[in-house]
């Protein structure tokens, strides 16, 4: 009994010893686990993230479609929102602001506003880095200067330069260049930092006389070398094609985000390790990129959402009161020009459609009501004709058109002509309208004038006669000699261009594009 209790007391020892081990290892192994869990997590001293709230091509303060979308106040709040979110957060636009729009072409103080209001808007709007887009170039020289010199945001000039007295400059914003570049340095809640490059790059499409352009992909890529080793890595603000954009993504691949515009509907691409995007015109979308930056292992992750800008955003209520004062002055502004911006005019039928992405490639029915009431301006015209570039609207129109509706629509206004041509002079007139597709300079015109393969050109039904003489109605930028690929459309060089008819009485029609529309839809 003895020897069988002292075997029991040890077997049962030698157990607890057993349990005890296989508790301490179990134990030792999950504390391993867990701190290899950890090292393989980042932390939160390692992690660093910003937000850029990414908007293009915005000619509207106050939004598109009656309000319903857009509006620069809802942008501003969003901004707020993920500024709470996330302190690193920067609202950039990518090119076209100062032009075109309806106030822009108003004259306040005997001066035309030429972007004025915009600036105003998006200063108010806390706009941090913008960069150029081709319409800025439509302003003249003084205006463009004054404009930047208003802006409180930074401009991002990579490859537009300032050319005066023959000498090829930066611009400058009271008195201190434009950046190639910006460097930004966003902290995280431990205080470590990184840095950030973002280069600025516009399209050479537009180049009056005091621009000048550097090649849009040789620059990215000096620029980009230039910063590399400042940088934990770089992006892009864009005014380019689509596939502008993808050029430049092969050329500089080092490029993480190319935030775009110029297109003005929303894409977002991949090329290789560079994501694009860009968001609708008028703010009717914004993009944001939210960038997450690991800085142990050197790893960027970007996460971008297509964001809405609808009702569902409030307004911030500075840039609502800086948009507010420009629709003040906009309606005291218009009504001495004879317009009432708040009147009724015309219940449509169907919806009208004066976007650029259609307007620019087809026939629309905006073009064809804009056409035929040119003709009803001029009853004795054969044909009238209208480039598409005149149309800003960039919107579709439904319900009851104002007053208002026809002024965005058409925001340059302008005399419209009749003139005699012969058919040689129209066809070319015509193909060269074929020609400009996709662009201001594609043609809209009547529904009596046809294409075809075989024959050509048929007005009426029967083949233009190049030795036939024609009366034809169209804008006045159509007879400049300006729009591409139409240098002989000059009234005032090419003698060939007879008959010329236009009035200056403010209350005929052919005085103004805008009140030929006016007065047809009323008397329909």
């Amino acid at each position: 009994m003895f020897a069988f209790s002292f075997y029991s007391k040890k077997v049962f020892k030698m157990k607890q010893f057993s349990l005890f081990a296989l508790w301490l290892i179990i134990i030792l192994t999950a504390f391993t686990g867990c701190r290899s869990s950890q090292n393989s997590s980042p932390t939160d001293e390692e992690i660093i993230k910003l937000t850029f709230l990414h908007i293009n091509d915005v000619y509207e303060i106050g939004g598109v479609g009656g309000g319903k979308y857009g509006n620069l106040a809802r942008v501003a709040q969003l901004k707020k929102d993920l500024l709470k979110e996330n302190p690193n957060t920067y609202l950039v636009l990518s090119g076209d602001f100062l032009n075109p729009s309806v106030l822009g072409t108003l004259k306040l103080n005997g001066k035309r506003i030429s972007g004025k209001h915009m600036v105003d808007v998006m200063n108010a709007s806390n706009i941090d880095f913008v960069t150029f887009g081709n319409h800025e170039f439509d302003l003249k020289e003084k205006e463009v200067l004054q404009r930047i010199n208003e802006s409180k945001f930074e401009w991002i000039a990579s490859n537009t330069f300032y050319y005066k007295n023959e000498k090829i400059q930066p611009f400058t914003r009271n008195g201190k260049k434009l950046p190639t570049h910006i460097i930004l340095e966003p902290k995280n809640t431990k205080g470590k930092s990184i840095k950030v490059g973002i280069l600025g790059i516009t399209t050479k499409y537009n180049q009056p006389d005091f621009v000048r352009y550097t090649d849009e992909y040789q620059t990215a890529k000096n620029v980009y070398q230039e910063i590399e080793s400042k940088t934990d890595f770089s992006v892009a603000l864009t005014h380019l094609l689509e596939d502008e954009d993808e050029k430049l993504a092969g050329i500089v691949p080092q490029l993480r985000l190319l935030m775009g515009g110029h297109d003005h509907e929303n894409m977002k691409f991949v090329y290789g390790k560079t994501i694009m995007a860009k968001a609708d015109a008028n703010a009717r979308t914004a993009y944001i990129h939210r960038l997450t930056y690991n800085t142990k292992t050197k790893k960027l992750q970007i996460d971008s959402e297509l964001k809405t800008i609808d009702k569902t955003i409030g307004y911030e209520p500075t840039a609502k009161a800086a948009i507010e004062k420009w629709d003040k002055i906009a309606d005291s502004v218009f009504e001495a020009q004879g317009f009432d911006i708040k009147k009724e005019i015309y219940k449509l039928t169907e919806t009208l459609d004066a976007r650029e992405s259609s307007i620019r490639n087809f026939q629309t029915n905006a073009g064809t009501l804009i056409v035929d009431a040119m003709a009803d301006a001029f009853p004795n015209t054969q044909l009238a004709v209208v480039g598409s570039g005149s149309v800003r609207l960039d919107d579709q129109i439904t319900g009851t058109i104002t007053e208002y509706d026809i002024l965005r629509m058409l925001p340059f206004g302008g005399k419209i002509y009749q003139i005699t041509i012969s058919g040689d002079i129209l066809t070319q007139f015509l193909d060269a309208g074929t020609k400009n597709k996709g662009t201001g300079g594609y043609l809209q015109y009547q529904e009596k004038l046809k294409f075809d393969a075989q024959q050509g050109w048929l007005l009426n039904n029967k083949k233009i006669d190049k030795n036939k003489q024609y009366t034809v109605v169209t804008n006045d930028y159509n007879l400049s000699g300006k729009e591409a690929n139409m240098e002989f459309m000059n009234i005032k060089t090419n003698k060939e261009i007879k008959n010329i008819i236009s009035s200056d009485d403010i209350k005929s029609p052919q005085s103004d594009i805008r009140k030929a529309v006016i007065l047809y839809l009323q008397k329909l």
